[in-house]
């Protein structure tokens, strides 16, 4: 069995794009996309008295002379994850003192795109031989699980357990807390929690998943740069940030596999005992997908290959 694993792709439209064109490039039987699927900012792109429009984007003001130069720049900013909206001055100032208005909008865009997304996979996916599996993270609303579990081509796999080709997936979007106060975070204990609930439910973890999106504590696969007070990074020192309750579940348990995400800039693979855990990492505002192919043969793990495109 192939089986493609991306995650963390932040509501990059190129990201979702390549993933469903991947799974026949690659001849997959299964594709899992966990969390976070959520962009970060949106990009007010302003009309102008004299019929221009204008936006701040990437550090840049740009002075948009016409409607391709709009399109343009509405394409680039849903390529890397960004959302836009189109506004004028009078709007804008108002916004800029409203932000229960502004979360609205925000919170519109992002169901707005996810609902696209899923329209995109029911059209490209309908009829294909491969499972494909979806998850929040810890950075998404959780109102948005309702427009997933929509979907006739993708099912959501948050807080379940799912089969598929002899093998037992559970799954959880939460992580211990961060620094950002993010929509699905808790406590280390609430985690454990969580996770032997799901656990409890594995008949045989010899073919057991744990596809979680915060990575193990103490690994490859959860080392970020330090943050200062005021949430700068240090350069050059990396601290471990993934959760220790699922580096005890995976001891403990000892499932076949761990897919984690969570910490963009860990790509890597190690064994936990006898449990092969990996996280491809993200590159999604570069526009880049980056993912890892596993080819399963029953209990054993015949080869990884890590991909970005």
């Amino acid at each position: 069995m192939r089986l493609f694993f991306v995650t963390d792709i932040h509501g990059s439209e190129l990201c979702f794009r390549k993933f469903i064109s991947a799974l026949d490039i690659y001849k997959v039987d299964v594709g899992i996309v966990l969390g976070d699927l959520s962009g970060k900012m949106i990009v007010p792109i302003i009309r102008r008295p004299d019929g221009q429009h204008e936006a701040n984007f990437l550090g840049q003001h740009l002075l948009l002379k016409d409607e391709n130069a709009v399109k343009d720049i509405i394409k680039k900013t849903g390529a890397i994850g960004f959302y836009h909206y189109v506004t004028d001055l009078q709007e804008a100032d108002r916004l800029s003192k409203d932000k229960p208005a502004v979360n609205k909008i925000f919170f519109d865009e992002i169901v707005k795109r996810l609902k696209g997304w899923i329209d995109l996979a029911d059209e490209k996916l309908k009829g294909k031989n491969v499972k494909v599996f979806m998850a929040p993270g810890n950075d998404d609303p959780l109102d948005i699980d309702k427009i997933v579990n929509s979907s006739q081509a993708i099912v959501n796999c948050d807080d379940k357990k799912v089969e598929f080709n002899g093998y037992e997936m559970i799954t959880t979007a939460y992580s211990n807390f961060t620094p950002w106060d993010t929509p699905r975070e808790c406590s280390e204990e609430e985690l454990a929690k969580k996770i032997d609930n799901l656990a409890s439910q594995v008949r045989d973890m010899s073919k057991g998943i744990f596809n979680f999106h915060v990575p193990p504590f103490g690994t490859s696969l959860d080392l970020a740069p330090l943050l200062s007070k005021d949430m700068v990074q240090s350069a050059g020192t990396l601290v471990h940030v993934g959760s220790k309750s699922v580096v005890a579940a995976i001891t403990k348990h000892q499932p076949f596999l761990g897919l984690h995400g969570h910490i963009h800039e860990s790509k890597g693979v190690q064994y936990i005992g006898r449990t092969f855990v990996c996280n491809p990492g993200s590159e999604y505002g570069e526009g880049l997908l980056k993912g890892v192919i596993l080819t399963l043969d029953g209990t054993k793990m015949k080869s990884y290959v890590f991909t970005t495109g």
